[in-house]
């Protein structure tokens, strides 16, 4: 377990991102074939995640991955074309970034300090990230439920990462939309979002965005997660994992996708 650490630290986030792009071009029925774009989300979220992380070992893989994502990011942007708004679009994840932080160090400042925007800020931007980026222009028109579905439910995840962040938060004098609302007010929102995630993928299904194999494997994933969110902040035993294991709900989502329009 020890040695599990390190790479559920520094990597963990990153995997559950690329798996959200691979879950986006499953259920649109894209090539499943990692490409730039994978390297430019894994290398991105690792750098932006850990780039200030105390640790020096840790910051210096961050910054080389960092350096690496960058490359990807540039070879990507030089390839879109300027006059439809591409490039401006594969923009927007480093501008959601730098507001976030206040564009400065990592701190209290930016979005992240105020109350609403922290959590519906993460939820936007790994959103465009895992929706808009491996998707072209020809398919945005399918995309508004797929969009709003995949918001809510990270609004979801992102909530509940405050909740487990509770004492920190406090220690550090961020305030949170969890730690204003409390535990029951917080999952009631959480239970909404995931409905309103659940709504997405029933109208996806009608519109024939994707098929009702792949709307079932995202239902059970989404009433799985309504059930384990609670159970897992009441494991106190199990703190110093409840992050890993609310981000891995990502992955399930993405393998129950992949079970249901196989087995249908």
């Amino acid at each position: 377990m020890p040695l599990l650490r390190p790479f559920f630290q520094l990597f963990w986030v990153a995997c559950c991102a690329v798996t959200l792009l691979a879950q986006t071009r499953l259920l649109l029925g894209l090539p499943l074939t990692p490409d730039l774009l994978d390297g430019f989300v894994f290398c991105g979220t690792v750098f932006g995640y850990h780039c200030t992380h105390p640790n020096t070992g840790y910051r210096i893989l961050a910054w080389g991955m960092g350096v690496i994502g960058g490359l990807c990011f540039l070879i990507l942007f030089m390839a879109l074309s300027p006059r439809t708004g591409e490039q401006l679009i594969f923009l927007a994840p480093v501008l959601f970034w730098l507001a976030y932080y206040g564009f400065q160090r990592p701190g209290n400042s930016g979005l992240r300090s105020h109350l609403f925007a922290k959590p519906l800020t993460v939820a936007l931007a790994w959103t465009w990230v895992t929706v808009v980026l491996p998707t072209s222009p020809v398919q945005w028109e399918e995309l508004p439920f797929l969009f709003l579905g995949r918001a809510a439910f990270i609004f979801a995840l992102a909530l509940t990462y405050d909740l487990s962040d509770l004492e920190y938060d406090r220690d550090t004098g961020l305030d949170t939309l969890a730690g204003k609302l409390g535990a029951n007010m917080s999952f009631l929102l959480i239970y909404w979002s995931l409905s309103v995630a659940g709504a997405c993928v029933l109208a996806n299904a009608c519109l024939n965005v994707y098929d009702f194999p792949k709307a079932i494997g995202l239902f059970a994933s989404l009433f799985f997660s309504a059930w384990w969110l609670r159970y897992l902040l009441q494991q106190d035993a199990w703190k110093p994992w409840q992050k890993p294991l609310i981000d891995g709900l990502m992955v399930l989502q993405f393998l129950l996708v992949l079970l249901f329009s196989t087995l249908f």
